[in-house]
C-alpha cells in the first residue's frame, strides 16, 4: 500500500477546492453535504482498522460507491447525529474521482488545528459571515484558553461552539493533566452547542478526532429558555427545542452552572420575538437588542457562582455609549477581571469588525451598586495576520506549527500580563479550592516574549452610579454616558 501523505498547512485548501470543484462540476447535489460525507467515510475508515482497505478505488466505479457508502452506514451507526444521510448521492465514477483525490492523505494523523483548518474552510465555503458568524483565529483562541486555564475536573462550555476551535483546545490544554482517557474527559466535561447544522457536524468529526467523543455537541437555539421556549416559533426541523439545561440536567442530577464558558457568539442580527425576549433583563430596556448582548447575559447565568468567562464581543458593548446600561448589568453580575482589545485585522479576511476579549468571574449573588474593583485593560497590537487576513509567520516557523507557535502574535504576553494581574490583585482567578484542582500560572509554558509588552497595559477600577466617569484610556469600562471608544484604547 502506497504512503499515505500528512494533510500540512495549506494542503486543506487546494484539497477542498479540488473536491468542491468535482462535485459542482459533476453534479448538482449540496456540495457541502457530500464532500463531508466523503470525509466521514475516510475518518471511519482510518479510526478502524480493519475498515482501512474499503476507502479507495475498486475494481469499478461501482465498487468503489458501493465500498464508500458501507462505510457510512458504519459510520452513521457508530457515531449517531454526525451525518443525516448514509449514502453519496454522487454517480459512482463521479464519485470514484473524489475518492481517488483524498486517498493518499490522512486525517488522523494531520495536525489538529490543520485539520481543523480543513473543515474551518470547507464550511467557510458555504459561508457563514453573512450571518455575522467569523471563525476565531487559533491563536486568540488558545490565548483564552490559557488565561482561562480550565482544570480537567472542570466542566466548559461553548454556546456557540461552531467547528469546536475552543473546545478541542481545552482538550489538548490538558491532555497532560488528565487522569481519565481524553474520551471519558470529553464525555463528561466538555459542551457545545450551536443553532448552525453544519457547523456542528464539523464540530463532532474534528472532536471524534480529537477525543473520540462527541456526545455533547447538540444542535439548538443556545438563548432558549425553558420559560420562553414553548412560546416561541420553532416549527423547524433545524431549530430544535431543547435548552442547554434540559441536555445538562439530563446526565447531571445536581446541575447548578458550568466552571467555565469560553466562546464567540454571533454578532449579526437583532432578536425580536417578544417570547424570547422576555426572558432577558437586559431586553427591557430596548425591545430590538442584538444577539450577543443576548448571549453575554445567556453566559452569565449559566455560569455557576465562581465560574469563569471569556467571551469575544464586538468593541461597541464594552465602550458605546448606547450599551452603557449592558455594562451597568453586567459589573453587578461579575467581576470583571481584563479586557483584552484585539486589532482590527484579527478577524480579517471576513470581517474589519473591531472585537474585544472579556474575562470575568461571576459573583456569588448579584450586587445592588458597582463595586470599586480593579480591572486590567490590554491592547494587542499584533494578531498575526496581515492587512489581508494572512497569516504573519514566526522567523523559524514550520508550515505544521499550531498557530500559536507558527503566527507572529503578541498574544504570549498578555497571557502573562493577566497571571502577573491576577496574582498582584489577589483575584480569584481558578478553579474553586473545593474541586480540589490547585490553580496554575496561564504564563506556564507560553512563548517567550517578543521584545517590549503589547501596549502598556492600563489598570483601573469600574465606575459606581453616580461616580465622575473615567475615560476609557485610564483603565474603566465607560459608565452611563461616558463616551464611546474601545475599552483598550489609550492602553
Amino acid at each position: 500500500m502506497a504512503k499515505r501523505h500528512q494533510i500540512r498547512a495549506g494542503d486543506w485548501e487546494s484539497i477542498v477546492g479540488r473536491l468542491q470543484e468535482l462535485v459542482l462540476a459533476n453534479s448538482g447535489e449540496d456540495e457541502f453535504q457530500e464532500i463531508f460525507k466523503i470525509l466521514v467515510a475516510k475518518l471511519y475508515a482510518e479510526k478502524f482498522a480493519a475498515w482501512g482497505a474499503h476507502f479507495g478505488s475498486g475494481q469499478s466505479p461501482a465498487e468503489t460507491a458501493g465500498r464508500l457508502n458501507e462505510l457510512l452506514a458504519r459510520a452513521a451507526a457508530q457515531w449517531p447525529g454526525i451525518i443525516d444521510d448514509a449514502r453519496s448521492r454522487l454517480a459512482d465514477d463521479h464519485l470514484t474521482i473524489c475518492v481517488e483525490a483524498l486517498a493518499d492523505y490522512s486525517i488522523c494523523s494531520s495536525n489538529f488545528e490543520v485539520l481543523d483548518g480543513f473543515f474551518e474552510f470547507l464550511v467557510g465555503r458555504v459561508a457563514k459571515g453573512s450571518k455575522g458568524q467569523y471563525f476565531t483565529p487559533r491563536q486568540v483562541v488558545e490565548c483564552c484558553v490559557r488565561i482561562v486555564d480550565p482544570a480537567p475536573t472542570e466542566t466548559v462550555l461553548d454556546p456557540a461552539c461552531g467547528s469546536a476551535g475552543f473546545l478541542v483546545h481545552v482538550l489538548n490544554h490538558n491532555a497532560a493533566r488528565l487522569r481519565t482517557s481524553a474520551r471519558t474527559y470529553c464525555a463528561t466535561k466538555l459542551w457545545g452547542c450551536d443553532f448552525d447544522k453544519r457547523a456542528v457536524q464539523v464540530a463532532k468529526a474534528l472532536m471524534l478526532v480529537a477525543g473520540d467523543d462527541h456526545t455533547n455537541l447538540h444542535q439548538l437555539n443556545s438563548l432558549a429558555m425553558a420559560d420562553g421556549r414553548d412560546l416561541m416559533d420553532t416549527a423547524s426541523a433545524d431549530a430544535p427545542r431543547l435548552t442547554i439545561e434540559d441536555l445538562t440536567r439530563s446526565k447531571t442530577r445536581k446541575f447548578r452552572g458550568f466552571d467555565v464558558i469560553l466562546t464567540n457568539p454571533p454578532f449579526a442580527g437583532e432578536i425580536r420575538e417578544p417570547a424570547l425576549l422576555n426572558c432577558y433583563e437586559v431586553a427591557r430596556r430596548n425591545r430590538r437588542i442584538e444577539r450577543d448582548a443576548l448571549f453575554l447575559e445567556r453566559c452569565v447565568r449559566l455560569l455557576r457562582p465562581g465560574g469563569r468567562l471569556g467571551m469575544v464581543l464586538p468593541h461597541n458593548k464594552l465602550g458605546g455609549g448606547s450599551w452603557a446600561y449592558l455594562r451597568d448589568w453586567l459589573i453587578r453580575q461579575v467581576r470583571v477581571v481584563a479586557v483584552l482589545g484585539l486589532d482590527r485585522s484579527a478577524f480579517l479576511p471576513h470581517t474589519h469588525q473591531k472585537a474585544s476579549v472579556l474575562f470575568a468571574v461571576k459573583r456569588p449573588k448579584p450586587v445592588r451598586r458597582p463595586v470599586d474593583e480593579p480591572v486590567l485593560f490590554v491592547l494587542s497590537e499584533s494578531s498575526g495576520k496581515d492587512s489581508r487576513g494572512k497569516t504573519r509567520e514566526r522567523r523559524g516557523a514550520a508550515p505544521d506549527h499550531p498557530a500559536w507557535y507558527r503566527a507572529d502574535h503578541d498574544f504570549d504576553s498578555v497571557v502573562e500580563r493577566v497571571a502577573e494581574f491576577t496574582r498582584t490583585h489577589a483575584v480569584a482567578w481558578g478553579p474553586s479550592p473545593a474541586r480540589g484542582t490547585p490553580w496554575r500560572s496561564p504564563a506556564e509554558g507560553s512563548l517567550p516574549a517578543r521584545g517590549a509588552p503589547s501596549g502598556s497595559p492600563a489598570e483601573g477600577s469600574l465606575p459606581a452610579r453616580g461616580a465622575p466617569s473615567r475615560s476609557p484610556a485610564e483603565g474603566s469600562l465607560p459608565a452611563r454616558g461616558a463616551p464611546s471608544g474601545s475599552p483598550a484604547e489609550g492602553s
